[in-house]
């Protein structure tokens, strides 16, 4: 069994596509909580005989079955996948072949029988933002966190030069009248002018030092701030902080929380974004140019082939099943309009939209996965939408 610990590339999708009949594919939502382990564990073994029940019911020979429960029971007996989950599994089983996946991201439970990975889930890690920092900002203290797409939020260390909290940003005796108010985060505070203009200077100093501080290890600001403060603060500090970096403002006392629940929140707080960006994107993309548009899947599919697509999105939820080559992009699908396991001639069929977007991000394209039933029903028409590099004549 091979066990990955970090993202899917190009070349474990390679090793993943392609026939391996008969395929077991099972996602399973997990977390790193040690007393949850057993559910996992509970769900996988489920999913595994499920499917095992129905290949055998498909006439498979005892070699393969007990090959297949071989690479189960390899799975479900790895101490060391066990003992180190995220959020999710993403396991991949064919008689003398095993990979598995722990994934940051939350999949949903789901497995999967046929000649072929279902491998659509899979590319939803590599397809969103699964990093992002976070701010926990209080009026007796902040810090910043770094939650990357394999490990969990952890706080950074930054320069003890800027001020520990309000008193410290605005030059108060520690006890002198402060807007603060309460015990933990910001309620109560008086609500005059010069608790405002204290509030203000806190949320500018902590703003400067924060983009100090992420521009050492993210010069591009590419990867979202998520601040967590209570109000008036968080608003006072996003007035301030907006500096081309996206900022995410969570509202709420964040002095009771801790790094299990930082990461927890960030990664709830992702998913939220990669919805309203991709929603966004793709209302823009209907008012835009019809001719950069595409939703015929033969057509994208050629198009892809020809390196003509920029962005793919596809509904990760839903299969086309078909064949696909990929030189020139020729599409056949399946019995019943892609629905079937097989091409009218017998030919083993895989899904097709996973497919698709491997070869479009092999010729230097965008992949974005999306669950349809989350977007806005007046601007995506799924399965699939591809953005073209050129408008069609």
């Amino acid at each position: 069994m091979t066990l990955h610990h970090e993202l899917p590339t190009s070349a474990d999708f390679a090793t993943l596509a392609g026939e391996h009949r008969p395929a077991i594919t099972v996602y399973a939502s997990t977390s790193p909580v040690v007393n949850e382990r057993e559910r996992a564990e509970v769900s996988v073994k489920s999913a595994f005989d499920h499917a095992i029940d129905q290949i055998k019911l498909g006439g498979a020979p005892a070699s393969e079955l007990d090959a297949l429960r071989r690479e189960r029971d390899g799975v479900l007996g790895d101490l060391a996948l066990w003992g180190a989950l995220s959020r999710s599994l993403a396991i991949f089983v064919a008689p003398g072949f095993s990979e598995v996946f722990v994934l940051p991201n939350r999949l949903d439970d789901a497995w999967h029988v046929g000649s072929h990975f279902t491998l659509g889930q899979l590319l939803r890690a590599p397809s969103q933002d699964q990093e992002a920092f976070a701010l926990t900002l209080s009026a007796h203290e902040w810090k910043l966190w770094h939650a990357t797409p394999t490990a969990r939020a952890e706080r950074l260390a930054t320069d003890p030069s800027h001020p520990a909290d309000l008193d410290a940003a605005t030059n108060r005796e520690p006890g002198e009248h402060s807007p603060r108010g309460g015990q933990h985060g910001d309620r109560g505070e008086v609500g005059d002018e010069r608790s405002k203009k204290l509030i203000d200077i806190y949320a500018k100093r902590i703003a400067d030092a924060a983009k100090h501080e992420l521009a050492a290890t993210d010069p591009d600001a590419r990867v979202p701030l998520l601040v967590f403060a209570a109000e008036p603060l968080l608003s006072a500090f996003l007035d301030r902080a907006r500096n081309g970096r996206r900022i995410v403002g969570v509202p709420g006392s964040p002095d009771r929380l801790g790094a299990a629940e930082i990461d927890s929140a960030v990664r709830e707080q992702l998913a939220r974004l990669n919805i309203a960006e991709a929603d966004a994107a793709l209302r823009g993309l209907a008012e835009a140019n019809a001719g950069r548009v595409e939703r015929d899947l033969a057509a994208i599919a050629r198009l892809a082939a020809d390196g003509a697509v920029e962005t793919i999105w596809f509904d990760f939820t839903t299969s086309v099943n078909g064949t696909l080559d990929r030189e020139s992009g020729a599409i056949e699908f399946a019995t019943g309009n892609g629905t079937g396991d097989a091409l009218d001639d017998g030919t083993p069929a895989g899904d097709l939209l996973p497919q698709l977007a491997l070869l479009v991000a092999a010729k230097g394209g965008r992949v974005v996965t999306v669950r349809g039933e989350d977007l806005d029903g007046g601007s995506w028409h799924g399965p699939a939408v591809a953005e073209l590099r050129f408008a069609l004549a």
